[in-house]
């Protein structure tokens, strides 16, 4: 036990001189940290977009029509810019950018609703910018079933009391107060960034590994002796270790430098990244088996980054994703790290409250680390014994190989 924990020590000592002495794995475990979530808050600040820009089309020109625009034109999401006189002409002021959505009132708009049959209202919107979809869909909403309650209200005013509405609705935004993009999507993003920085930190550290053992015939000169649990443990802890301050940089004060929801406590937070940390770390030692360079982790970027924003539920709610897709979101870490840390930032949860996202995902450490030993035992270690074997026989044999595989020999 002893000389175990020793290897755990020298392989966490060796890792830690690695990671401040490699320039690009510095750029990738904190600067990366330190700029990305900055550049992500900037880009959907500011969170709500007020006085979008619309044209009206009222083909039915009644009192009830117009009331309709006033009531559109007075709320904070859109400002009626221009009656037009059709559709084509309306069409021409979206064209050239005078505005952004189009609320077309047909003839018989105001005739079904005297008859008590449903009226409709034909809205055309802008996609370029989903903030301006999601203004104008929320505008006409409230409006038209403002204008619904009180046409009920008329009906049954015999049967009211003092005048008063049946039912009072009243729109009351728990965790998310400021109903803005960037809190609802930003909170899910943090902890992606994490994860997705620590794989790519964690790739080119082993791609650096396998370039110095191209050039030293299979060996590597900064490698420590040491068993496969003690290796991967080791290298584990130096993780956890490197990842504490931007763990609380950006899970807990890039919140408080955009004023995102922040209702979960700091140490409960740090507690629920914990496990999640490990699970990274060992799941970047088990998807080293696929990176033979440097180069490798811009690709395993490449190919992740989109997937596992959309695996978060972020982007489509996750149980409306197939039985396939939900189960390999259950796979990723980020997965359950982005909704138990949106629950206690927006809701107040606690650590309790939301045990299951905790034990799942020291249930994943269990799994990543097993993963990580059979890649480090059966593919990496055969693979280094492979190569010193060729390299006895043949000195030069890596290096023409590395020259004839990068397409220079």
């Amino acid at each position: 036990m002893k000389q175990w924990l020793l290897e755990i020590y020298r392989v966490w000592w060796r890792e830690f001189r690695l990671v401040l002495r490699d320039e690009g794995v510095v750029i990738f475990f904190f600067v990366l940290c330190a700029v990305y979530p900055i550049l992500y808050s900037l880009i959907y600040n500011t969170e709500v977009l007020r006085d979008e820009h619309i044209a009206v089309v009222d083909d039915c020109r009644t009192q009830l029509s117009r009331e309709l625009v006033r009531q559109l034109d007075a709320t904070p999401e859109v400002k009626v810019v221009s009656y037009a006189a059709n559709m084509q002409e309306a069409r021409e002021l979206m064209r050239r950018k005078e505005c952004y959505s189009i609320v077309h009132i047909p003839r018989d708009f105001s005739s079904s609703v005297s008859r008590g049959t449903q009226g409709h209202v034909s809205v055309y919107s802008d996609m370029g910018l989903m903030l301006r979809y999601k203004n104008m869909l929320m505008a006409i909403t409230e409006v038209t079933q403002s204008m619904g309650a009180r046409v009920q209200e008329d009906v049954l005013a015999p049967v009211s009391y003092g005048g008063v509405g049946l039912i009072e609705n009243r729109q009351v935004p728990i965790g998310n107060t400021a109903m803005g993009l960037a809190s609802a999507i930003l909170l899910f993003i943090l902890p992606l960034i994490i994860q997705q920085s620590m794989l790519l930190g964690i790739g080119m550290l082993h791609g650096g590994s396998i370039e110095r053992r191209r050039k030293n015939r299979g060996y590597d000169p900064m490698a420590e002796p040491a068993s496969v649990s003690s290796t991967i443990i080791g290298k584990m802890l130096c993780h956890q270790i490197v990842y504490v301050v931007p763990v609380v940089y950006v899970l807990h004060f890039t919140p408080m430098i955009f004023d995102f929801p922040q209702n979960a406590d700091l140490l409960q937070s740090v507690a629920l990244a914990v496990p999640f940390v490990i699970a990274v770390s060992f799941m970047g030692q088990t998807l080293q088996a696929f990176i033979n360079e440097r180069e490798s982790v811009f690709l395993m970027l490449a190919f992740t980054s989109v997937i596992f924003v959309f695996l978060v539920g972020v982007s489509w709610p996750r149980y409306q994703m197939s039985r396939f897709w939900y189960t390999i979101g259950d796979c990723v870490p980020s997965t359950w790290m982005s909704n138990g840390y949106v629950l206690m930032q927006s809701t107040g949860a606690s650590l309790n409250q939301i045990s299951h996202y905790f034990v799942m995902l020291w249930l994943q450490c269990g799994v990543f680390f097993v993963l990580a030993y059979c890649v480090e035992r059966f593919v990496s270690r055969p693979r280094y014994r492979r190569w010193q074997q060729k390299a006895e026989i043949d000195p030069d044999v890596l290096q023409r190989y590395d020259i004839v595989k990068n397409g220079v020999g």
